[in-house]
C-alpha cells in the first residue's frame, strides 16, 4: 500500500480551501428551493456568516441591502425621495451627495457605523453652521430612510454631534449704516437693489427675478413669486421660489416706496433690477454693482467724489488715512430686516411669512439667536452703566465723632420719629 494518502474532503470544503455552507430561503418559481451560499476560510466563520444573515432576516431585514453601497443607495435615495427637487436645493443636494461618496460611497451601507458617520461629519467642521446643519439633515435623510426600508437594523445617524462651525460673516447692520443706505441709495445704480432686501427681506435671488409686474404701486405690495439663481455665470429663472412658502405678498413701507416712485414711468417694465446695459443681472454684474455700491457707499462717508478716479481709498491700501470703512453683503440686508421684525415685535409665526421661511424651527432658531444677542448686549449695557454710576462713598467723620456714633445717632432719631 502506498504511504502517500488523499485526505478525505469534508462536505462544503472547495477545491481553493475555502468552505461552503447552504441555507434554504425559499422556492423558486418552479418549485424547486432557492439556496443561499456562505463562504468562509474555515467552517466557523461559513458558520458565523450564515447565522448572522439568518438573525438579520429574523429581524425583518431586506435581502437587497446585503451588497449594496453607500454610494448605490444615496442615488436610489434621491430618485425616490427628492424627484421634484427645484434648480437650487438640486445643486445643494449634489454638493452634499458628492461629499458622503466621496468619504463612504464604496462601503457596503450595512457596514457603516454612527463613528464613520461623524467622522465625516466632522470633516466639515470649521464651514458656516448653515453647510454643517445642510450636510447633518442630509446624512440623516439617507440613513434613516435606509433603516425604514429594512436596508439596515438601525439608523448610525441619530445622535450625532454637530461640529463646531463659523457663524458666517452675515449680521445686522448697525442702526447708522441702514440710515446711511436710506439717505444715500440714490448715489448709485445698486442703491435700489439695496433698498428692496433691505426694506423687503428678500433674498438675493428674489430680488434678481422681481419684475416691475410683480409690484402693484396703489396697493403698495409686492409679490414674490420667482427666484433666480447664477449657473456658470448664466442666470436661470424659476417660476417658482425657493420654497412654497418663498411665495409671499409683502408690504412696501414709505422709504421703499419713494424709491420705487423715484424710477421714471417709462422704465418701470421689465425687471427692476438690472445690469448697466439693462439686462437680466448675471453673477458677475451683480459682483460689480455690488462692490460699487459699497465702494461709492464709503466715498461719500469719507467726503470723497463719488465718480473718484484714479488711486483707490480702501483702508487695507491706505491705513493712515483713517478711512471709514463701508462693507456690507446683500445677505446682510435680510438678516437686518429679520432683526427689525424681532424689534418690532413681529410673532415668530408672522416672521416665518415675512421671510418665507419653510420650516417654522429656521425663524424660531433666528429669534433665539436675537434673543441671546439682545440679552448680552443689554447686559452689557447695564455693566458699563454699573461701573460708571456706582462709586465708593467716602464717609466723613466731625471731630469726636466716629462713624458708628453718627449712625447711631440716625437711628435714635428715627426710632423718636416713629414713636
Amino acid at each position: 500500500m502506498s504511504g502517500n494518502t488523499t485526505k478525505k474532503k469534508r462536505r462544503g470544503e472547495r477545491a481553493d480551501g475555502r468552505v461552503l455552507l447552504t441555507l434554504i430561503i425559499g422556492k423558486k418559481e418552479n418549485g424547486k428551493p432557492e439556496r443561499k451560499y456562505f463562504y468562509g476560510n474555515t467552517r466557523e466563520e461559513a458558520k458565523r456568516k450564515r447565522e448572522e444573515y439568518k438573525r438579520e432576516r429574523s429581524m425583518g431585514l431586506s435581502d437587497k441591502g446585503e451588497k449594496m453601497t453607500v454610494e448605490e443607495w444615496i442615488d436610489i435615495w434621491y430618485e425616490r425621495y427628492k424627484p421634484n427637487a427645484n434648480a437650487s436645493s438640486a445643486r445643494t443636494y449634489q454638493v452634499l451627495m458628492k461629499r458622503l461618496k466621496k468619504d463612504m460611497g464604496e462601503r457596503l451601507i450595512r457596514k457603516v457605523s454612527e463613528s464613520d458617520l461623524q467622522q465625516s461629519l466632522s470633516g466639515v467642521a470649521g464651514m458656516s453652521m448653515s453647510m454643517i446643519n445642510k450636510y447633518q439633515s442630509f446624512i440623516h435623510q439617507v440613513f434613516s430612510r435606509a433603516a425604514k426600508n429594512r436596508l439596515i437594523l438601525f439608523d448610525p445617524s441619530d445622535g450625532l454631534s454637530t461640529p463646531e462651525g463659523s457663524e458666517g460673516t452675515h449680521r445686522a447692520l448697525d442702526r447708522w449704516e441702514s440710515d446711511f443706505i436710506m439717505a444715500h441709495w440714490k448715489e448709485h445704480r445698486a442703491g435700489l437693489w439695496a433698498m428692496l432686501m433691505l426694506l423687503l427681506g428678500i433674498r438675493r435671488g428674489e430680488m434678481v427675478a422681481l419684475d416691475w409686474a410683480d409690484i402693484d404701486m396703489d396697493k403698495r405690495v409686492v409679490n414674490i413669486h420667482r427666484s433666480a439663481y447664477f449657473d456658470a455665470n448664466k442666470t436661470v429663472i424659476n417660476d417658482k421660489t425657493k420654497t412654497y412658502a418663498g411665495m409671499r405678498m409683502l408690504p412696501i413701507c414709505q422709504p421703499l416706496f419713494e424709491a420705487l416712485d423715484a424710477v421714471p414711468s417709462d422704465d418701470r417694465s421689465g425687471f427692476v433690477c438690472t445690469s448697466v446695459k439693462g439686462d437680466l443681472l448675471t453673477e458677475s454684474a451683480f459682483k460689480r454693482g455690488w462692490n460699487g455700491f459699497n465702494t461709492a457707499m464709503q466715498r461719500i462717508l469719507n467726503n470723497e467724489p463719488v465718480d473718484q478716479q484714479g488711486r483707490r481709498t480702501d483702508l487695507e491700501d491706505q491705513p493712515d488715512r483713517g478711512t471709514v470703512v463701508f462693507s456690507i453683503r446683500a445677505h446682510d440686508l435680510r438678516h437686518t430686516f429679520a432683526t427689525a421684525l424681532y424689534d418690532a415685535g413681529i410673532s415668530v409665526k408672522a416672521a416665518q411669512y415675512y421671510l418665507g421661511h419653510s420650516d417654522l424651527r429656521m425663524t424660531l432658531d433666528l429669534y433665539t439667536h436675537l434673543s441671546v444677542e439682545r440679552e448680552n448686549r443689554e447686559r452689557s449695557e447695564l455693566t458699563g452703566f454699573l461701573d460708571a454710576w456706582i462709586k465708593p462713598v467716602e464717609l466723613k467723620t466731625v471731630e469726636g465723632t466716629t462713624t458708628e456714633n453718627k449712625v447711631s445717632e440716625v437711628e435714635t432719631k428715627e426710632s423718636e420719629s416713629s414713636v
